[in-house]
């Protein structure tokens, strides 16, 4: 997940995260050509980032990072080459259901890009309940692993992503969902979206909640990252 502050141009500058880039996740060093300052913190549990969630009192590698995350906001609010106001979060895959999560617990964020990031739980691989055990799917310490213990009640878990999307409203966001991504529904991102849009209409801000389906597979095209690009230059400058 990226964290991304407007800057003003006289600061722009391409930078590389360990070293390289991926294909198409290379939003962050794209989003500082453009003039914005951007933070990509480490994930926990992942690469050489490897803190003892349990010893420091948490059961949620995703609420770890939710907490990483809103320190880097801190970060770059401090800093006096950044301009003061909104920020936006933007990231792929894992990325991409972080930044939502983390715009839930910090309205600082105004403008939230999930790529590839989210369906409905029920629906995730196809409710495959097997990956509902221990250290499987969601149910990963990396994750929320106590959401194993709602593997064949799926129902039962008491959030979903279209709640998650509708607390985010009036914010602009904006969900990529391709239609060929293995890991999550197309379709699936559909109603959780409609279902969100609801609570977009209460504000009398319909627009600010946009899906795009990209035809490929579990991947950040370049069109896609244009749209978000547009969007936070839009709405953070």
């Amino acid at each position: 997940m990226g964290i991304v502050k407007w800057s003003g141009p006289q600061i722009a500058r391409r930078t590389e995260f360990g070293g390289r880039l991926t294909k198409n996740r290379q939003y962050a060093s794209e989003l500082a050509e453009r003039g914005f300052v951007t933070l990509a913190p480490n994930y926990p549990l992942l690469a050489k980032y490897q803190p003892d969630l349990k010893a420091l009192g948490w059961q949620s590698g995703t609420l770890k990072a939710v907490w990483d995350n809103i320190r880097g906001i801190d970060l770059l609010q401090s800093l006096p080459a950044v301009k003061p106001g909104a920020v936006g979060a933007i990231g792929h895959s894992l990325g991409g259901h972080n930044a939502i999560y983390t715009a839930l617990f910090d309205d600082r964020i105004q403008v939230v890009v999930s790529s590839c990031g989210l369906d409905s739980f029920l629906d995730y691989k196809g409710a495959n309940e097997a990956l509902w055990m221990p250290e499987q799917g969601w149910a990963q310490t990396r994750y929320m692993a106590r959401l194993s213990g709602y593997r064949n009640r799926l129902k039962d878990i008491p959030f979903d992503f279209h709640e998650l999307v509708g607390a985010l409203a009036p914010r602009h966001v904006l969900i990529v969902a391709p239609l060929h991504d293995a890991n999550f529904s197309a379709e699936s991102v559909d109603r959780v979206a409609a279902a969100a849009s609801q609570v977009y209409q209460l504000y009398g801000q319909p627009s600010r909640l946009q899906v795009e389906h990209p035809d490929c597979d579990h991947d950040f095209p370049s069109e896609m990252r244009e749209k978000a690009y547009g969007l936070f230059e839009a709405e953070l400058k």
